[in-house]
């Protein structure tokens, strides 16, 4: 394959875990990874209700928090492989940086987590992962969160 995969972060576990399966794959067919975080600007302005002075700190605490993540998670993959990493902190709508991102690196694949959100909130938010596989013109692989660490009501019931 000879390219590149785009890895979203953003400090979740789940993304952990697409970056883990990412370098895995990275390995495999002799691809670099590019990790980007996005500092949602909607979520900054519902946060601080449009207030200027409020919008500044907010985007820079969330920032900072970005590239903490991207700092932890490019930490974890040098662990695990020697694999060529770039990473990028962007700003907007998720979804649009997600892709903006894919284009300016020239990934050849897109390797992301999800929440895998349902019923009204999904319909109201709808989802990052399926806006990104919506509009992505390069292949999407999405991890889903990790069901087996959730205890079920029958193996407490022992």
């Amino acid at each position: 394959m000879k390219g590149k995969i785009l890895v979203p972060i953003d400090g979740s576990e789940n993304s952990l875990r697409a970056l883990d399966l990412a370098v895995e794959l990275a390995g495999a067919v002799d691809a670099s990874l590019d990790l980007c975080a996005v500092v949602d600007t909607a979520r900054i302005a519902r946060l601080t209700f449009g207030e200027p002075q409020l919008e500044a700190c907010a985007y820079d605490a969330l920032t900072q928090e970005a590239e903490a993540d991207l700092k932890r998670a490019a930490s974890r993959a040098r662990e695990k492989s020697s694999t060529k990493l770039d990473t990028f902190v962007a700003c907007g709508d998720p979804v649009t940086e997600i892709e903006v991102e894919a284009d300016r690196c020239g990934a050849s694949m897109i390797v992301m987590g999800t929440h895998g959100r349902t019923g009204l909130q999904h319909l109201v938010m709808g989802s990052v992962a399926e806006g990104v596989m919506r509009h992505a013109v390069v292949p999407v692989v999405v991890v889903p969160p990790d069901r087996s660490r959730s205890v079920s009501k029958e193996q407490t019931v022992a």
